[in-house]
């Protein structure tokens, strides 16, 4: 490319013919993109843009599961227990039911009193809770 026809390229006056008006097209092309380029970079850096803080994975709510994964209470055949992620970790709470009853957490026993909070070996919120009442019976609690 002659220097002519590069220093042509700046002039937004100047005609071109034949091949030298594809390099001219092109060379327009170039400096539109170098543009929006330099626009959306200088966006970036001068903070046009949001943070999203993003809610803890227990927390948050999906469309095929909506229930709440943090607290939920389980009960069935006149039990029932609330489990809670708190800061110290899950913890499970009798709230209906005769006292003496245990969990059965992942081969674990967890002793249940009615009315006291009790921390949970488990890392996520379980589908079902084994309980055991004094007679050594198996009540399986569902939500």
């Amino acid at each position: 490319m002659s220097a002519e026809l590069y220093n042509k390229l700046f002039d937004s006056n100047a005609q071109f013919d034949g091949t030298d008006a594809l390099v001219a097209a092109f060379a327009r092309e170039g400096r539109l993109h170098r543009a929006a380029f330099e626009l959306a970079d200088a966006e970036m850096h001068e903070g046009i843009y949001a943070e999203e803080e993003r809610a803890p994975e227990q927390a948050m709510r999906y469309a095929a599961d909506d229930r709440d994964d943090v607290q939920a209470t389980f009960s069935g055949e006149g039990y029932a227990v609330s489990v809670t992620l708190s800061e110290a970790g899950w913890t499970a709470e009798q709230t209906a039911g005769p006292a003496g009853a245990s969990l059965k957490v992942a081969g674990q026993w967890v002793v249940l009193t009615p009315g006291e909070t009790v921390p949970m070996p488990v890392e996520s919120m379980p589908d079902t809770v084994e309980l055991v009442d004094l007679t050594g019976r198996n009540v399986t609690l569902t939500r």
